[in-house]
C-alpha cells in the first residue's frame, strides 16, 4: 500500500465507551406542603443518569468514516487523519461526565468500577481483532510481516502501541516499510493511558488527598477547582505539543503528552457545561456549523505536509467542542446540525465505530499486503464495506452481550482472562510457526560473502560486473539464487565491526542535540574523514571503514538518523534536524579533517520535497567546502517497492525484484553531481554499486543488496569496500 496511507492510519476511530450523558439542564418541581396549601418552589434536581445523545453517535460516524475513507485514499480526504482528534475530545468529554454525574450523585468515584467499565467495553473487541489479525498476517504475509504483527500485537494488547512505533522512529510521510496492520492501535493505547491516569487525578482535584466528600458536602467551588486543574493540564500539553512537533514530529504524533489537551479540552467542556450549556439557541445553532466546518475544513486541506499534531491540532478540536456545545441544553433550534448528526444513518455508523475502526485498517494492510502492490480504489471501498459487515458482527455477537451481560466484577475479570490468554495464546503459537517457516526457508547453509570484482571504469561511473550480472540475469528471467547473505531474517542486523559505539550517532527521536564525537577505523592515524548526513551516509560506514583499515585513516562519524537534507533548510523539516546541522558543521571547523563525506536521502520521486533536499544538498556543500576537501556522496535510486516483501512473495525472480527507474527518477542525483563539478567539490559515484542502465536489482551474486527500499545492507555495503576506495581516491582527485 502507498506509504502516504501509513499516516493516515495514526487517524484512529477513538473508542466512546458509554452512551452520552443528557443535556445538563435543571428541572423544576411541584411540592405539596401541608394544610392543603400548595406552593410552588423551584429547586434543582440531580442530573439525570447518562443517556444516548444523538448528535454525539453522528459525530461519531463522522469522524470515523472520515478515517476510513481517508485510508481507502479517497483523494478529497487527505487530512482524513483529524478524525483521531475528534474522538479525542469526545473522549474526554463523555469519560468527565460520567465521573462527574458519579460524584454528584454518591459524592464519590469509585476507580475500581470505572476500570472494569473500561475493562468490558474495550478488551473483547480488542482482543478479537488481534487475534484474527494474528491469524490472518501468518496464512497472507511473509514470515518477516508476519512476526512484526505479532510482536506488535503484544504491544497493542499492553496499551502501550503507541511507544512502540515511537522507538521504531515510524514516519508517515516517508516510510521505508510497508504500515503494521496494528498500527492503529498506537491512539487506542493513549486513550488507555489517559483512562489509567484521569480517574485519579480527577478525583484528587475534586476531593483533594482526603476521604471522598459525601453528597451534601459537594460545592461549586470544588468543581472549579477541577476546571482549574484541567485547564493548567490542558494548556501545558497543548504548549509540549506545539514545541515538540516542530522538533521531534514523529515522537510528537504518538506522545500521550503530545495528545493529552485534545481529551483535556472535552474534559473541561464536561466540568464547564453548566454553564457554556446556557448559550442562546441561535448562537449554539452558529457553534454547530462552524464546528462540522472547521472538522471538514481539516480533513479537506490538511495533508501530510501539515504539522501535526502542534497547534494546527487547534482546528478540528475547537470544532469538536464547538459541535459538542451546539447540542447542550433542553431545547434543540430548528436549523441546528444537530439534527443531521442525529439522523439514524450516522446512529447506525456512530454504534459501531468502535468495531469498524478495529477492522478497517488491518482489512487494507492485509489485502494489500497479500496481491504485493497498490490496491485500486473501487477495490479499497468494497474492502471497508466488508470491515463495516465484520464490525456488525463483532457489535452484534461480542461487544454489546458482554457489555451489556456481563456486569458483576467476577463476570468481567472472567472476561479479562479470557482475553489475555486468546492474544498471548495466538502470539506463541504464531511466533513459533514463524520461527518454523524462517528456518525452512533460510536452511542450514548459506553463502559465503565475497569480495565484489571492481575495475577501475566501474569506479569512474560505470556499474560492477557484478550488478551487470545481476541485471542481465533478470531480463533473461533467471531465478534469485539460494543461500542469500545475509539470511533474509537478519538484514537490518549490522556486524559488531560496523556498528559504532553506542551515542555515536544521533536519533532524531531525541530532542538532544549533541552526541559523542567517536573516532573508529585506525583511530591513531593523522589522517581524518569525518562521515556527515543522515542514514544514507551512515549506510556507507561499512564499505568506508574497510577502506580506512586497509589505508590507514581515521573515521568520525556526524550523523543524525531521521534528519534527511530536506530537514536541513530553514524553510522545512523541523529544528532538531536544523540544529544538528549547524552543530556538526562547527564540529568539522574545530576538527579540521582530512576529508569530509557529506550523504544524505535525496526522494528519488519527483516531488517539492525532493526538490528542497537536493538545493539543500547543494546548499550543504557550499558551505562546507570552505572548511577543507569536501565529497559529496551520491544518493544511488533503491527499490519501488521493500525486498522483503519481493523475496519472500509466491513468485520470487531477479526480473520481479529488479526496480527499472524511469529517466525523470534520476535527476536528483544528476543534479548533484553537476553542481558539485561546478564548484569543484569531489563527488562519489555510487550509482553503478547497485544500478545499472536506471535497473537496480534487489539481489547482486548471493547478496542481497536493500535492507529496505532505499538502505543497502550493512553486508553488500562492506562488501563495495574495494570499490568504495576507487571511487573515493577519483573523487578526492576532482577535489584536490
Amino acid at each position: 500500500m502507498h506509504v502516504r496511507i501509513a499516516k493516515l492510519c495514526l487517524a484512529v476511530a477513538m473508542p466512546l465507551h458509554d452512551t452520552v450523558p443528557v443535556r445538563a439542564a435543571t428541572r423544576t418541581a411541584r411540592l405539596s406542603v401541608s394544610r392543603g396549601r400548595n406552593e410552588s418552589k423551584q429547586v434543582q434536581a440531580p442530573p439525570r443518569s447518562p443517556a444516548h445523545r444523538g448528535d454525539i453517535q453522528g459525530l461519531r460516524a463522522v469522524a470515523v468514516l472520515l478515517v476510513v475513507l481517508a485510508h481507502a485514499q479517497v483523494w478529497f480526504l487527505p487530512g482524513g487523519f483529524v478524525g483521531v482528534d475528534v474522538f479525542f475530545v469526545l473522549s474526554g468529554f463523555l469519560i468527565t461526565s460520567l465521573l462527574l454525574a458519579e460524584a454528584r450523585a454518591r459524592g464519590s468515584v469509585s476507580i475500581t468500577g470505572f476500570y472494569l467499565r473500561r475493562a468490558r467495553r474495550i478488551l473483547p473487541a480488542a482482543a478479537l481483532t488481534l487475534v484474527v489479525t494474528d491469524i490472518a498476517a501468518f496464512f497472507l504475509m511473509n514470515f518477516i510481516r508476519a512476526g512484526d504483527t505479532v510482536h506488535a500485537s503484544l504491544h497493542a494488547a499492553a496499551f502501550t502501541a503507541n511507544f512502540r512505533f515511537a522507538a521504531e522512529q515510524v514516519d508517515y510521510f516517508n516510510r521505508a516499510e510497508p504500515p503494521s496492520p496494528l498500527l492503529h492501535y498506537w491512539s487506542l493505547s493513549v486513550e488507555e493511558q489517559f483512562y489509567f491516569v484521569w480517574p485519579l487525578v480527577f478525583a484528587i482535584a475534586l476531593f483533594g488527598i482526603a476521604a471522598p466528600l459525601r453528597v451534601r458536602r459537594m460545592r461549586s467551588h470544588h468543581e472549579r477547582r477541577l476546571l482549574a486543574a484541567v485547564l493548567l493540564l490542558t494548556g501545558t500539553s497543548l504548549a509540549w505539543s506545539v514545541y515538540s512537533t516542530t522538533r521531534v514530529p514523529e515522537a510528537a504524533y504518538f506522545s500521550p503528552f503530545t495528545r493529552a489537551w485534545e481529551l483535556g479540552i472535552g474534559a473541561a467542556l464536561a466540568v464547564s457545561a453548566s454553564i457554556v450549556g446556557r448559550a442562546p439557541l441561535v448562537a449554539r445553532a452558529l457553534m454547530g456549523w462552524l464546528g462540522i466546518a472547521a472538522i471538514v475544513y481539516a480533513a479537506v486541506a490538511f495533508s501530510e505536509r501539515t504539522p501535526f499534531p502542534g497547534f494546527w491540532a487547534l482546528v478540528p478540536t475547537v470544532g469538536t467542542a464547538l459541535a459538542i456545545v451546539a447540542g447542550m441544553g433542553d431545547r434543540t433550534p430548528r436549523l441546528a446540525v444537530a439534527r443531521l448528526l442525529e439522523l439514524r444513518p450516522l446512529g447506525i455508523v456512530g454504534d459501531r465505530s468502535y468495531a469498524f475502526y478495529l477492522w478497517h485498517w488491518p482489512v487494507l494492510i492485509l489485502a494489500a499486503q497479500y496481491v504485493g502492490h497498490e490496491l485500486s480504489g473501487t477495490l479499497k471501498l468494497a474492502l471497508v464495506v466488508g470491515a463495516f459487515l465484520l464490525s456488525c458482527i463483532s457489535y452484534a455477537l461480542v461487544e454489546n452481550p458482554i457489555r451489556r451481560r456481563m456486569r458483576s466484577p467476577a463476570a468481567t475479570a472472567a472476561v479479562v482472562g479470557i482475553c489475555v490468554t486468546a492474544v498471548l495464546g495466538t502470539a506463541v503459537v504464531s511466533l513459533a510457526a514463524v520461527d518454523r517457516k524462517e528456518r525452512r526457508f533460510e536452511g542450514e547453509a548459506a553463502a559465503v560473502p565475497v569480495r565484489l570484482r571492481t575495475s577501475e571504469s566501474s569506479a569512474r561511473g560505470g556499474a560492477l560486473p557484478a550488478v551487470v550480472a545481476a541485471v542481465r540475469t533478470a531480463r533473461a528471467g533467471g531465478p534469485i539464487p539460494t543461500g542469500l547473505v545475509p539470511p533474509i531474517g537478519q538484514l537490518k542486523n549490522i556486524p559488531a565491526q560496523y556498528a559504532p559505539p553506542k551515542g555515536c550517532v544521533g536519533l532524531d527521536t531525541n530532542p538532544s542535540i549533541s552526541s559523542k564525537v567517536c573516532r573508529l577505523g585506525d583511530k591513531s592515524s593523522r589522517k581524518s574523514i569525518v562521515l556527515m548526513g543522515d542514514s544514507h551516509a551512515d549506510m556507507w560506514l561499512p564499505a568506508l571503514l574497510e577502506m580506512a583499515w586497509r589505508d590507514h585513516w581515521k573515521v568520525i562519524p556526524l550523523m543524525r538518523l531521521g534528519c534527511n537534507a530536506y530537514s536541513w533548510g530553514e524553510s522545512g523539516g523541523r529544528a532538531t534536524c536544523r540544529e544538528w546541522f549547524r552543530w556538526a558543521a562547527d564540529r568539522i571547523r574545530n576538527l579540521h579533517p582530512t576529508v569530509t563525506l557529506l550523504g544524505a536521502s535525496i526522494d528519488e520521486r519527483a516531488s517539492p520535497t525532493t526538490r528542497a533536499a537536493t538545493a539543500n544538498v547543494i546548499a550543504a556543500a557550499k558551505s562546507l567546502r570552505s572548511l577543507g576537501h569536501l565529497i559529496v556522496i551520491g544518493d544511488p535510486e533503491g527499490q519501488a517497492r521493500d525486498p522483503i516483501d519481493c523475496l519472500l512473495s509466491s513468485h520470487p525472480s531477479m526480473a520481479r525484484c529488479t526496480t527499472t527507474w524511469p529517466r525523470l527518477s534520476l535527476k536528483a542525483y544528476n543534479e548533484v553531481a553537476t553542481a558539485a563539478k561546478a564548484m569543484d567539490v569531489g563527488f562519489l559515484r555510487t550509482r553503478g554499486f547497485v544500478c545499472f542502465q536506471r535497473q537496480c536489482p534487489a539481489v547482486v551474486s548471493h547478496t542481497i543488496v536493500w535492507r529496505d527500499n532505499n538502505h543497502i545492507t550493512a553486508a553488500y555495503s562492506a562488501q563495495l569496500g574495494s570499490a568504495f576506495r576507487i571511487a573515493f581516491k577519483q573523487a578526492r582527485l576532482r577535489d584536490s
